[in-house]
């Protein structure tokens, strides 16, 4: 597993046992370390392999926490993968867990706590699909079982519903147009007009929540497409 750490002192962190780059590396994990500002790290080489998992190692340092998860924010090449927040308990209640972090733990790190965190977010984040089902974050769709499920809770769905975000979720990556989406998701019968997709497109957004639906993109003067990775943060 690939993991980004941001702390303080890159340099220092990376030699010193019990640090989390070192419990990190004991643990199997490719660590690249960097400021909490971003600073040296590639951008290039972090789109052609991108972590599984940013740690932002902030210990005391609540307000750098912050500043460092609205930076993650902006920075394309980690915008939208997991951010896992180190910090030490008496500092935990001044932390602000809206800005953005998908998860945290305390320090001490405890090595084997800090794996399974890193397992969770892993999997909450992970995309893959199968005849059977597809797997986009934490959006699940049972094609076999024909439902979609959401951090585990059921969605309510029509069937044009399902078959649409099951279409473009087994197509990530690709734009449809409103005429093709109509034609491979209702049938090239269907004689209603294009303005069905972008009734359906909204309300499927509204049942996935505002960071979920958003993988659901509008191509402005082509089409709709869904993203190739997800967002796990709470829906609106």
């Amino acid at each position: 597993m690939r993991v980004v750490v941001l702390c303080a002192d890159p340099a220092g962190a990376e030699f010193v046992d019990g640090s989390v780059p070192a419990i990190l590396r004991d643990l199997g994990c490719d660590v690249i370390c960097a400021r909490f500002d971003l600073g040296g790290l590639d951008e290039a080489a972090l789109v052609r392999r991108s972590p599984a998992i940013v740690v932002v190692d902030a210990g005391d340092e609540v307000e750098r926490a912050h500043l460092c998860l609205r930076r993650l924010g902006s920075f394309a090449p980690l915008a939208e993968v997991p951010a896992l927040v180190a910090l030490t308990l008496p500092r935990l209640p001044a932390f602000d867990f809206s800005r953005g972090a998908s998860d945290f733990i305390l320090k001490p790190v405890v090595p084997a706590e800090l794996y399974a965190r890193l397992r969770q977010l892993d999997w909450k984040s992970a995309v893959f699909g199968t005849d059977e089902s597809v797997k986009v974050g934490e959006l699940v769709i049972d094609i076999a079982g024909y439902e979609a499920s959401l951090r585990g809770r059921k969605l309510e769905l029509t069937r044009q519903e399902f078959e649409l975000l099951r279409f473009l979720a087994q197509q990530r990556g690709r734009v449809f147009t409103r005429d093709q989406l109509l034609q491979k998701v209702w049938g090239a019968k269907y004689e209603g007009g294009t303005r069905t997709v972008d009734i359906h497109v909204r309300r499927l957004r509204a049942k996935l929540g505002a960071t979920v639906g958003s993988l659901i993109e509008t191509v402005r003067n082509v089409g709709y497409k869904m993203r190739g990775t997800g967002a796990t943060g709470d829906g609106g």
